[in-house]
């Protein structure tokens, strides 16, 4: 993949950061389409804590396989 930085253009930079797509055009063609980058967000540890319930026998051997052991 190839990388450029944009400096060069700024205000073209601004309106990427506000959320902006940009078109490419060749011979009034679009070809290409710059879009933003969704933010990353830092996953926190715990956070789906209370989400899920585990039952009591989830380790034990499930009766539906009793034929193939």
């Amino acid at each position: 993949m190839l990388t450029l930085e944009i400096e060069q253009k700024p205000e073209l930079l601004k309106l990427i950061q506000q959320g902006e797509e940009i078109i490419l055009l060749q011979h009034n063609n679009p070809i290409a389409k710059i879009i933003p980058l969704a933010p990353k967000t830092k996953r926190r540890l715990g956070s789906a804590t209370g989400l899920f319930k585990m039952s009591d026998n989830f380790n034990e051997p499930l009766s539906d396989f009793n034929d193939y052991q």
